[in-house]
């Protein structure tokens, strides 16, 4: 594999076409005409390609809030070795299909941010001015009337907070996990409900993610505890062990001892001998960082904490660290949910459109059913647990998944996305319903926000999903079993075998800047189409660099 090089191309990151069925492979393949020198023509081989920039240069060369966004979500003992960028709209493939969504770029990082709470939310519909989900948490205390000086990275925001009203009695935070911007103008009519929040309260449209990875464990963790990765700790998915190991951030509800710093929530809870209504719904682990450790954390207690069992569709917890509510176990109706999803297409037949979902349990969670379901597990959760039921301020967390879900699956552009919407919509709704009545007007507030955008369809933009497969085939071939993940913005390495081959970080980092798009396939014979703007000559990354150097002073 020969580096070459090719130009930078502009990113293609609007609204796509609606329907695409399925997941469509990342790439088409077609025999190449076995004719001597066809290769060499075809591959630009007449040419020496130019030097790969220098590190300095390709870090610098970024737009600087992609530049601050990479720097944001980097910590050394649990990042990867190498930081990487795909070269837009390249973007890494969810395995050698489907679709990922972790970057620096605006069509992953803008998402909405609302505030609504009558009587205690201005009604001022929309504020243009930047800010990241960072900002969340300090606002959340200024509400609560409580001061942290110096402890987080973002600022109180001034719009949703009246001075003279009381405290909340409960503050909901929703999460819609891929439900950002890119995705709801994908589908605008889909989400009524939230629309009106946005013209009843304060709607933040330039809210950013502030960081990348733009993954659910970090995003969730700056939202609950006010800093970027860079402090919290909570860097990606997979982090780096303390033995070398890489693995789940959360070891799977095991543990959270990689959060570094205290949530807003561990704050209030410790200030008042935890005595508020702490609480978490959600999908996985990956959510832990709205609430942080529960008991696992000197002087926690265990706080309300739940996600799914998707084999089985069974909550659970880890009781060792934190409550699970009797409450929302038993939450009725999940298989009339089902039925009536099952009948919505005029066929009773056991499937979802096209689906066959509901013979096997560990997709009915992804479907619109199990929406509704969450919904009245949330509600449930509220009026069994106390929620909202005294002056001190409660907090409590939910995080909808099924829009992430079926966009790996489907891409955003499906109409599973706008199934999902319109289901996740109705059960905003419903709850805003249920806090009227049940908490009273005047005494919630509920902020409503996403964990990131979602990634067009290589076909749609003209791109290209880099299978992240075979780039750590090809690194390994290069260097030796050197490789232990490749993601789409990070690299990780085996410290122990890349002293056993005598390769260097920085080697590494130059090989990938000079990966090619004919690289980023098994067969030497056969030449890459539907690639969109891309040749094969083009090289892949724009970005690929030993990310150490995202933090050293003076660069850029």
């Amino acid at each position: 594999m020969v580096p070459a090089g090719g130009p930078a191309v502009p990113c293609a990151c609007g609204e796509v076409k609606e329907g695409r069925p399925g997941v469509a492979p990342a790439i088409l393949l077609t025999v190449a005409a076995a004719v001597l020198g066809l290769s060499t023509f075809l591959f630009g081989g007449f040419s020496p390609p130019p030097a790969v920039a220098s590190f300095e240069r390709q870090l610098c060369s970024l737009p600087q809030e992609w530049l601050e966004r990479t720097r944001r979500g980097y910590f050394a003992p649990r990042s990867g070795q190498i930081a990487i960028l795909p070269r837009t709209p390249a973007y890494m493939a969810s395995g050698g299909s489907g679709w990922s969504h972790s970057g620096p770029w605006p069509y992953l990082q803008d998402v909405p941010l609302v505030f609504f709470g009558p009587d205690l939310v201005p009604a001022l519909g929309a504020v243009e001015r930047p800010v990241t989900m960072a900002d969340v948490a300090p606002t959340l205390a200024r509400m609560m009337r409580f001061s942290e000086p110096g402890r987080f990275d973002g600022k109180p925001l001034p719009e949703p907070i009246t001075p003279a009203a009381a405290p909340p009695k409960l503050i909901l935070t929703i999460v819609w996990d891929g439900g950002g911007w890119n995705a709801l103008r994908q589908w605008p009519r889909a989400w009524p409900h939230l629309k009106e929040l946005m013209k009843d309260g304060v709607s933040y449209t330039n809210a950013t993610v502030g960081s990348s990875p733009s993954v659910t464990p970090s995003v969730h963790t700056t939202l609950g505890a006010g800093v970027y990765p860079d402090k919290s700790g909570i860097t990606g998915i997979p982090v780096r062990y303390e033995d070398g190991d890489v693995g789940d951030v959360f070891v799977h509800g095991e543990s959270s001892r990689f959060l570094r710093v205290p949530t807003l929530a561990e704050l209030w809870d410790e200030r008042h001998r935890n005595r508020p209504h702490i609480g978490m719904l959600g999908y996985e682990p990956w959510h832990l960082g709205m609430i942080g450790k529960g008991s696992e954390r000197r002087g926690g207690d265990k706080d309300d904490a739940l996600w799914l069992n998707v084999e089985t569709n069974e909550w659970i917890t880890n009781p060792a660290h934190y409550r699970l509510p009797g409450s929302v176990v038993t939450t009725p109706g999940l298989e009339d949910d089902i039925d009536r999803l099952d009948r919505a297409d005029g066929a009773d037949d056991g499937s979802w459109g096209a689906i066959d979902a509901f013979d096997e349990p560990d997709r009915v969670e992804e479907s619109p059913a199990f929406v509704a379901y969450h919904g009245r597990a949330l509600r449930r959760m509220i009026a069994r647990g106390g929620y909202g039921s005294d002056a001190l301020t409660d907090l409590l967390f939910t995080n909808f998944k099924q829009i992430d879900r079926l966009g790996h699956y489907f891409n955003m552009a499906a109409d599973e996305i706008r199934q999902a919407l319109v289901a996740s919509d109705r059960e905003l709704g419903a709850t805003i319903e249920f806090l009227d009545d049940g908490v009273g007007r005047g005494n919630y507030v509920v902020v409503v926000t996403a964990d990131h955008g979602q990634q067009p369809d290589a076909a749609d933009i003209d791109a290209y999903g880099i299978d992240p497969g075979e780039v750590e085939r090809d690194l390994d071939e290069a260097f030796g079993h050197i490789t232990q993940a490749v993601w789409p913005t990070e690299v990780f390495l085996d410290d122990d075998e890349m002293a056993v081959q005598g390769v260097s970080v920085a080697a590494v980092a130059r090989w990938l800047g000079g990966y090619e798009l004919r690289d980023n396939t098994r067969r030497p014979d056969m030449l890459v189409s539907g690639a969109g703007v891309f040749d094969p000559s083009d090289r892949l990354f724009e970005l690929a660099v030993p990310a150490r150097l995202l933090v050293r002073r003076g660069l850029c």
